[in-house]
């Protein structure tokens, strides 16, 4: 097989991978009235069964880098997508929620090695040194994997409650086969040891971008969360349950960006769109703030969820300027901790003000602060660590 075929294969194989951790995400939410009604469960338990899967992701994502470093990815690929599977075709054994939570958080350390250790398989395999932009691919499947989800869930609840499992499951195992099939070694591991976790955590630029990305994913998840009912105050006589297309919206919205992001990068360097981004988003969240019109808010809404992820290729191209090859997925699994954490922090900001305040709009004002001071911070100290205009030209030139 020639060499240029060999790295093809690989990156749509990547693809793949994306899709169906994308699947397996939003398995649950096109089902949620049949779960409820086999568990026997209000809202307050069908939550803990979709947070399961969000909370072990996260915490999973620092550890499955160091394992990606220190094991190779072709094991830590095999290992992922055996407990996806896992974690998927249990639950469908039987109808025990008890069972269907513990499946939950078993899917997300899966879904937890395999998505750093599928960035780290991309940035190897890249072509032409275009990391980033093959980055933001990777991540807009995934996004279509999330819609892909509603489609297949949907039509398959008449035949048993069963195939919410089965589709993420089989889809999985379908993974597994073809990578044995296949025969897609990753290549081999290097001879020195990667860095350890303490060294990764004292780069300056990890940080930085964990916090532009926490601020990019925290934005999407919060409004993918609570724009239904955002509109609802300024669309008054409709409920957040008639507004719920918003979240759709925001959903498709945040996939197209991450692809759109790809494309930008042939133009633009990563530093300019890493920072460009990270100051346009902050405009974006004083104008939501200071703007209550409802055409409008749903219009910079949605403007806001497709900034918050065209840089996303920009991120982890310029993170992987700033450590050895042996150690990108712990890197990598660093700053998209730092971005689970924010969405989830983000998130929470947003409920308890709407408590305290009666609006959801003092959210998007410390979301402005916030943003103006990452941007004045990290646009002066990216460009010194990083060195990304020219990492980013003598990569172009590989």
């Amino acid at each position: 097989m020639e060499k240029s075929t060999y790295i093809n294969v690989r990156i749509w194989f990547a693809f793949f991978i994306g899709l169906g951790l994308g699947v397996t995400f939003m398995n649950i939410p096109p089902a949620l009235a049949l779960l409820m009604e086999v568990y026997k469960v209000t809202y307050t338990g069908i939550s803990v069964l979709i947070s399961a899967l969000l909370w072990s992701h996260a915490l999973m994502q620092i550890p499955a880098g160091l394992i990606a470093d220190r094991f190779g990815i072709g094991r830590t690929l095999l290992l992922g997508l055996t407990i996806i599977a896992l974690g998927n075709l249990l639950p469908a054994a039987m109808p025990n929620l008890s069972l269907a939570v513990i499946s939950r958080v078993f899917t997300g350390i899966g879904t937890g090695l395999t998505f750093v250790t599928t960035m780290k398989f991309v940035a190897q395999y890249a072509p032409g040194g275009r990391i980033g932009m093959y980055q933001s691919f990777f991540a807009g499947i995934f996004s279509i994997g999330n819609i892909l989800a509603y489609f297949l869930v949907s039509r398959v609840l008449h035949l048993s409650w069963q195939w919410i499992y089965l589709i993420p499951g089989i889809f999985c195992l379908s993974i597994l086969v073809l990578w044995m099939v296949l025969g897609l070694e990753s290549r081999a591991r290097p001879t020195s040891a990667p860095l350890p976790l303490g060294q990764i955590a004292r780069i300056r630029a990890g940080w930085i971008l964990g916090l532009y990305h926490a601020l990019s994913w925290g934005t999407v998840i919060s409004l993918g969360n609570w724009i239904p009912s955002l509109l609802a105050e300024s669309w008054t006589g409709s409920t957040a349950t008639q507004l719920a297309w918003g979240a759709m919206l925001v959903m498709l919205i945040s996939g197209l960006g991450r692809i759109s992001g790809g494309f930008i990068l042939l133009k633009f360097t990563p530093l300019f769109v890493a920072n460009g981004s990270i100051f346009i988003l902050t405009l974006l969240f004083w104008g939501l703030f200071s703007l209550p019109s409802p055409g409008l808010l749903l219009s910079l809404a949605l403007l806001a969820a497709w900034v918050s992820c065209l840089n996303f290729g920009a991120f982890f191209h310029l993170a992987s300027t700033v450590t050895r090859a042996d150690s990108l997925a712990t890197l990598f699994g660093f700053v998209n901790f730092l971005a689970n954490l924010g969405a989830v922090l983000f998130t929470l900001l947003f409920g308890l003000l709407k408590d305290a305040t009666g609006t959801f709009t003092w959210g998007f004002g410390i979301l402005g602060i916030l943003g103006a001071g990452s941007f004045l911070l990290g646009s002066a100290l990216l460009r010194r660590d990083c060195l990304a205009d020219s990492c980013y030209r003598e990569s172009q030139a590989l």
